[in-house]
C-alpha cells in the first residue's frame, strides 16, 4: 500500500472539504458585501431618522416618543462604545492624539516601574521591556521593529525609555512645591526604538542647551509623532460596538430589502437588552454590600 492507509484519505478528504466550506462561506460574504453595507446605511438612517425628522416641538404624542427613543438609543450607543473602548480595549483617549516625545507615547500599554536614582534599567527588565516591546511596539511610534536585523547582532530592537525622561524629571524636581513638600517624579520604563530614542535625545539636547524652562513640552506640538495612519487595537471599537447592538440580526434576510426597520428594532432591543442586565447587576451588587454591611450591626 507504499505506506498510504484508509484514514490518511480520509483526513484529507475532510480537509479539503472544510477548506471548500470556507471558500464558499467567503465568497457569500464578499457576494453581500455591498448589500450589507447598503442594509447598514439604511440601518443607521433609520435609526436617526427620528432625530432629524422631528427636529421641532410642532409634533404629535407619537412622533415626540419616537424622537425621545432615538436620542435615548444613541445615548446608549454612546455609552457602550465608550465602555467598549476603555474597558475591553483598554485603550487611552490620549492614544488619539499625536505621540509626544517627552511623554507616554499613544501606544504605550504596559510600563515596568523604574528605580529612583534615575539608573538604567537592569539586566532582567531590558529583557522584559524587548518583551514588550515585540508585543505591543514602540510606545512613541508603534513600530515592532519585525524587519529590523539588529537582534541578530546582540544589540536589543528597544531601548528601555525613562517616562517622564531623567531630564524631565530632573527640572520638575527642582520646582518649589515639589522641593517643599517633598514630592518626586515617580517614572516608568517603556519600550521605546532607536529612531525614536534618537529623535528625543535631539530635542532634549537642543531644549536644554537653549535653556529651556518647560522641557515637558519639548516633545509635543509640531515635534510630535503623527500616527493617523497605523492602526491600533482601540479602531476595533465601532465594529464592536456594531456586533454588539445589532446581535440579534442572524438571517440574509435582513438585509434584504425594507430590512432597515428589522435591524433598527434589533439593536434597540439588544441595547435595552444590556441596559437591563446592567441595572440588574449594580441592584445585586447594592443589595450584597448592604447585606454585608448589616452583618456587623
Amino acid at each position: 500500500n507504499n505506506g498510504y492507509s484508509y484514514n490518511d484519505n480520509y483526513k484529507g478528504k475532510r480537509s479539503s472539504d472544510g477548506i471548500e466550506k470556507w471558500k464558499e462561506k467567503l465568497v457569500g460574504i464578499m457576494q453581500s458585501a455591498p448589500k450589507m453595507g447598503e442594509a447598514a446605511f439604511r440601518s443607521t438612517w433609520e435609526m436617526t431618522r427620528p432625530m432629524i425628522v422631528f427636529g421641532s416641538d410642532t409634533v404629535s404624542k407619537k412622533e415626540r416618543k419616537e424622537r425621545k427613543e432615538a436620542w435615548m438609543h444613541a445615548a446608549r450607543i454612546c455609552i457602550i462604545g465608550l465602555v467598549t473602548y476603555k474597558t475591553l480595549l483598554r485603550s487611552r483617549f490620549a492614544s488619539i492624539s499625536p505621540s509626544s516625545y517627552t511623554a507616554r507615547g499613544s501606544f504605550a500599554r504596559i510600563g515596568i516601574p523604574a528605580p529612583p536614582n534615575f539608573n538604567y534599567a537592569t539586566s532582567s527588565q531590558r529583557k522584559t521591556i524587548e518583551q514588550i516591546g515585540k508585543w505591543w511596539g514602540c510606545h512613541t511610534c508603534g513600530s515592532r521593529m519585525l524587519f529590523s536585523n539588529i537582534a541578530n547582532k546582540g544589540v536589543p530592537k528597544f531601548h528601555g525609555d525613562h517616562i517622564p525622561p531623567v531630564s524631565v524629571a530632573k527640572q520638575m524636581n527642582e520646582r518649589w512645591v515639589r522641593r517643599k513638600l517633598g514630592w518626586k517624579v515617580s517614572q516608568k520604563f517603556y519600550p521605546q526604538c532607536r529612531n525614536c530614542s534618537n529623535k528625543q535625545g535631539g530635542l532634549l539636547s537642543k531644549a536644554i542647551s537653549a535653556g529651556h524652562r518647560n522641557l515637558h513640552s519639548v516633545g509635543g506640538g509640531e515635534e510630535s509623532y503623527f500616527h493617523g495612519r497605523r492602526m491600533r487595537i482601540g479602531h476595533m471599537a465601532g465594529g464592536l460596538v456594531a456586533v454588539l447592538s445589532v446581535g440579534n440580526v442572524e438571517s440574509r434576510d435582513d438585509i434584504g430589502e425594507n430590512g432597515e426597520m428589522r435591524i433598527a428594532e434589533a439593536s434597540r432591543a439588544r441595547v435595552l437588552y444590556y441596559q437591563e442586565g446592567a441595572r440588574d447587576f449594580a441592584t445585586s451588587i447594592g443589595q450584597r454590600v448592604e447585606n454585608f454591611l448589616r452583618s456587623f450591626r
